[in-house]
């Protein structure tokens, strides 16, 4: 059979050698035919169309559901490509072969062809969700992993046109890998588990508080909140706090500031609140936030058109710890929460207040303005921030100053003491042989005194001395020494004394050389 693109092009050779050129100016005019195969004319039909549209007036598709028509009509054009471009749209709320004419769908086919050409150009969005619906039921593609890939790769490409798609594929891919038993570490991006993951964070702290025993103080029903808590479990119930709230106290202006108060904080209220839910209310406190899992019918592919070759198989599959799909009798269910993978306005109320009522009790100069917490809350928050603030006083490290200038006093005071002690005997034995003056003198602190007063070590005075002479130190553990001589004369100065420079050596900061030389001796 004779091409005929190479026919067409030998017509318009054949004309262009014939006469009949005008020229005008710089331009030559000629008459050309105007040609173009049977296949691009606008009433052109391929047979493979029309055969797909007499399948949808067999008898016996009368009885077939949209979705068995569908898939019966994809897999007859499942190999047809077709080359005629399409400058029109096409727009329907739930997209299939029949909502299309005849133009429609050759530009359609046209578009499939290029796209599994790798060529992915935007088009009518209800185009890319017939191709979608396609590669669900298996057209073009093998079910399975493959079937999986394909689906991935054609939403993250398109979805630069169209990032609506996410609402829809995202929950597509997750029924893909649990109708097909699919590894889960494919579709545990898509599934929403971080949701569910810190729902679960909360359920273990809630279950945790209550395993331990309540103990009433002094005629009180509530115990007092105890401190300090491991500080691995009040990270990971902030953590999961702060992902399920409306409001992000690790945001916070606070938190910045002050993370251990306001997690310490924010992880006591829960877990007195954990025991306010149980004991005064029908529900407890994570179940009245975010429900609980609970199993429930489940329609495979909801939204798609997706018609299956067969009744699937029993089966079980297990997305992660928090969510479960199950197969009986060719029905599906699935047990998880069924939250919507929504934020918590009640826990953001909750973890607001808190965060507001300790910028009140620290004099934190960036308040936060009263949003009409419940009383009952408040006033928990309020003990608990008592108790807390109560608690780290009593556990504030003890500073002790040592003031160097009492030092000469003191051993003033001491020779006096001890000349007074003296008989008249030892005095005259002791000034005969020089040792004990007539009049004590005031001796100065040595440095030895005075290094041994700031709690200097050996190897701290060497590596001060070295300093102060412009050497550099001879030890292997400058890090550790610097530390050291920092938090010890930190109340002498105010601030550090020695840090590193670019290459990592030690050196005293040139405003307090003359107070470490002075203090030293």
């Amino acid at each position: 059979m004779t091409n005929i693109d190479a026919l067409i092009q030998q017509i318009l050779a054949a004309s262009r050698a014939k006469g009949g050129r005008a020229v005008t100016g710089t331009r030559t005019y000629s008459d050309e035919p105007i040609l173009m195969r049977g296949s691009q004319l606008r009433s052109y039909v391929p047979d493979e169309i029309r055969q797909m549209r007499a399948l949808a007036r067999r008898p016996e598709a009368r009885s077939w559901s949209e979705a068995r028509l569908f898939v019966e009509q994809a897999r007859l054009m499942e190999d047809y490509a077709d080359d005629c471009p399409f400058a029109g749209t096409f727009s329907s709320y739930f997209p299939t072969y029949d909502a299309m004419d005849d133009r429609q769908l050759r530009g359609y086919f046209t578009w499939r062809t290029c796209v599994r050409g790798g060529d992915i150009q935007q088009t009518s969005t209800s185009f890319a969700f017939v191709y979608v619906y396609e590669l669900l039921n298996g057209i073009g593609v093998d079910p399975g992993e493959r079937g999986f890939r394909a689906i991935e790769a054609f939403w993250r490409a398109y979805r630069e046109f169209e990032p609506s798609l996410d609402r829809y594929v995202h929950p597509w891919l997750v029924d893909y890998a649990a109708y097909h038993a699919l590894d889960q570490r494919l579709v545990l991006p898509y599934a929403n588990s971080e949701h569910d993951e810190a729902v679960m964070a909360l359920m273990d702290a809630e279950a945790d508080v209550l395993s331990r025993p309540s103990e009433a103080t002094h005629g009180r029903r509530r115990s007092p909140a105890s401190f300090p808590a491991d500080p691995d479990d009040d990270q990971k119930l902030f953590s999961a706090l702060d992902q399920l709230s409306t409001y992000r106290p690790a945001g916070s202006r606070l938190y910045h500031d002050s993370p251990d108060d306001l997690r310490a904080v924010t992880c006591a209220v829960f877990r007195q609140l954990v025991r306010y839910y149980h004991t005064g209310r029908k529900q407890d406190l994570v179940e009245s936030l975010f429900g609980t899992r609970q199993t429930m019918p489940h329609l495979m592919f909801a939204s798609a058109v997706f018609y299956p070759a067969g009744r699937h198989e029993d089966c079980v599959y297990d997305l992660g710890k928090t969510r479960r799909y199950e197969c009986r009798n060719g029905l599906w269910t699935c047990t998880a929460l069924h939250d919507g993978g929504g934020r918590s306005a009640k826990l953001g109320q909750i973890l607001r207040a808190v965060d507001r009522q300790l910028r009140d009790s620290l004099d934190y100069p960036h308040p936060l303005k009263e949003h009409g917490d419940p009383k009952y809350l408040t006033k928990m928050i309020e003990r608990v921030i008592a108790e807390y603030l109560a608690w780290r006083r009593a556990h504030e490290p003890r500073h002790v100053e040592i003031d160097l200038s009492k030092l000469a006093d003191i051993r003033s005071a001491a020779a006096e003491t001890r000349e007074a002690l003296l008989i008249d005997e030892e005095r005259e034995s002791g000034a005969a042989a020089g040792l004990v003056p007539t009049t004590a003198p005031e001796p100065a602190p040595t440095q030895a005194e005075k290094s041994r007063a700031l709690g200097l070590t050996a190897e701290e005075l060497s590596l001060l001395d070295a300093l102060l002479a412009g050497q550099a130190p001879q030890t292997a553990s400058a890090d550790l020494l610097v530390d050291a001589i920092n938090e010890k004369l930190l109340d002498l100065v105010g601030d550090v004394v020695v840090e590193f420079d670019e290459t990592g050596t030690p050196r005293l900061v040139e405003d307090y050389a003359e107070d470490v030389r002075e203090a030293l001796g």
